[in-house]
């Protein structure tokens, strides 16, 4: 009882790891799930995405859509799409199924990879492919939309205006016609430095209506714009009552927000000429606080910077050396991501080229076995085919055996022998009685036993030979004139013992099945003796063997009897 409960505790410890592990959620259902939550909550796709193991994944389409995923968490939650390297592969797998709708977010994504990495032009030149090759007036509109947000960031402007007149041609919803709208002639006049044509832009489509029509956010967001517009084109205080007039609502806003309107107002101040109002702006700041958003920390110093030097004619060193080293610590901290990300890199291409020869291998072992197996298989048909052939060897040769047994018997009953090739036949099985057994009970055991009963008194003598050959060459001398020593002398050393019974045999009128019988093989053996033995005396295919060789063993007698 102790044994078997001891073996049964051995057991349970031994399979429950793999229980366990069987009741977790598999990688497909944690792929599903990160599919489902990317959009919303690309933080929690990330963390799923962590614990699936991209070698595990068991088909193409899992891992398609596992590279996308992980592409779309990354840009969810900021982080660089550097590391994305088999986004391609994604690409051409929805391209090969026909998915356009995953095909061209991938290419969308695989596009952001390409400027991440520093190839701009190949980022813009996979989105423009992809737009010329989409149909789809929606999968359109959303690729016009990718690639004018390109054509902004490489600062292609011409190309951004193409873009934007596109989109706004093809709309009728107020923001988005708002949106394009800017952007076709206000971010391009104005990042050119034409300030003054952006202000005409910003001021027909506030005349049009359209900013009234937009959600109050969207109308915000514009105003932010154009107040910045009004300030490069030297209506700094226009710009501040701008500024003044969209947040002058009880509205609260969060700290972010608040931090970037003063820092703005306190530009436009500047810029204005009012120092005072600029400086109290920038010192209501807490500097060092916005540390973490680089962008804003550095315009602040910046502007200190520029009014104390107008102020005093110095530049502040002290608060110099403060954005240096923070633009170094952010510089230095970008690096370090860049180098841990190009790490991530190598660390994914050498999984993948690993998996790859984990594939290849089992590639080889699967085709090794296939192949031990169809040769397995060949060599038992073979050998199946073989013993099959025997068998019908050994029933053919049975039959022919019973025939010429019931033939001898028929002579012998008879009393009448109607030429030498029937007396021969019938003194040759007269000799073989003992086979009669064999006739009608082909088995292995009788066909062992007549081999041995064959060789008794016959000291040397093979066991396969069931013909006492040097009697059986005397009987043919005797009767037909010294054939057997006729062939012998007239062609020494051509013929071997197989062929020579053969002769002998085509002599004594014996068939083809019964000279298979007497010599032990087949008839399609000896039909190829028979090729042979004529090739040798230079007979055709068909000739007939006999006949010739009665012309050259009897020349003078003209004996021809067969």
């Amino acid at each position: 009882m102790m044994k078997k409960s001891f073996l049964f505790l051995l057991t349970l410890c031994m399979t429950l790891p793999f229980l366990l592990s069987g009741c977790g959620e598999s990688d497909a259902g944690r792929l599903e799930r990160a599919t489902r939550v990317v959009r919303e909550r690309p933080d929690s796709a990330y963390a799923l995405l962590r614990d699936i193991d991209y070698a595990r994944l068991g088909s193409d389409s899992l891992r398609a859509r596992y590279i996308v995923t992980r592409a779309r968490a990354n840009v969810g939650i900021g982080r660089s799409l550097i590391t994305d390297t088999l986004l391609g592969k994604a690409a051409k797998y929805y391209l090969s199924v026909g998915d356009t709708v995953n095909w061209i977010i991938a290419s969308q994504l695989e596009s952001g990879h390409d400027y991440f990495k520093g190839d701009a032009d190949s980022a813009v030149k996979r989105l423009e492919d992809v737009v010329g090759k989409t149909d789809n007036p929606e999968l359109k509109w959303d690729c016009y939309v990718h690639l004018l947000e390109m054509y902004l960031m490489i600062q292609r402007y011409p190309e951004a205006y193409g873009c934007a007149d596109w989109l706004q041609r093809h709309t009728d919803v107020p923001e988005e016609t708002l949106k394009f709208g800017v952007a076709k002639g206000a971010s391009l006049y104005y990042s050119g430095g034409r300030a003054q044509a952006a202000l005409t832009v910003c001021d027909s489509l506030i005349a049009s209506g359209v900013v009234a029509k937009c959600p109050p956010e969207v109308a915000k967001e514009f105003y932010c714009e154009y107040a910045d517009i009004l300030d490069g084109a030297g209506q700094s205080q226009k710009a501040i009552a701008v500024l003044d007039s969209v947040y002058s609502g009880n509205d609260s806003i969060d700290i972010v927000e608040e931090v970037n309107v003063d820092v703005s107002k306190a530009e436009f101040y500047a810029n204005s000429g009012d120092m005072a109002s600029a400086r109290a702006l920038l010192d209501s700041i807490n500097h060092e606080a916005t540390k973490s958003v680089f962008e804003v920390y550095a315009c602040i110093g910046i502007l200190k910077a520029a009014i104390q030097y107008r102020e005093t004619g110095r530049l502040p060193s002290e608060m110099m050396r403060r954005v240096v080293k923070t633009l170094h610590r952010s510089y230095w901290l970008s690096q370090y991501d860049r180098q841990t990300a190009m790490e991530n890199v190598i660390e994914l291409n050498d999984d993948n080229y690993e998996l790859k020869l984990q594939r290849q291998r089992l590639w080889l072992l699967v085709m090794g076995i296939a192949f031990l197996v169809a040769a397995g298989c060949a060599a038992v048909y073979v050998i199946m085919r073989r013993r099959r052939q025997r068998v019908v060897e050994a029933e053919e040769r049975a039959e022919t055996l019973a025939l010429m047994l019931k033939e001898a018997q028929r002579v012998e009953d008879s009393g009448s022998v109607s030429s030498d090739s029937d007396r021969l036949k019938a003194l040759l099985l007269r000799q073989l009685g003992i086979f009669k057994m064999f006739a009608a009970a082909p088995s292995q055991q009788n066909r062992d036993a007549l081999r041995k009963i064959s060789s008794v008194g016959r000291e040397g003598m093979a066991l396969e030979s069931i013909v006492d050959w040097p009697q059986f060459y005397a009987m043919i001398d005797s009767l037909y004139d010294g054939f057997h020593q006729r062939l012998v002398q007239r062609y020494p050393g051509l013929f071997n013992d197989k062929e020579q019974q053969i002769i002998v045999l085509l002599k004594a009128g014996f068939s083809t099945k019964e000279t298979g019988v007497l010599t032990e093989q087949t008839s399609a053996t000896i039909y190829t003796r028979k090729s042979v033995i004529r090739k040798k005396l230079g007979n055709p295919e068909n000739g007939d063997i006999v006949a010739l060789l009665n012309s050259e063993l009897y020349p003078s007698s003209g004996h021809l009897d067969s």
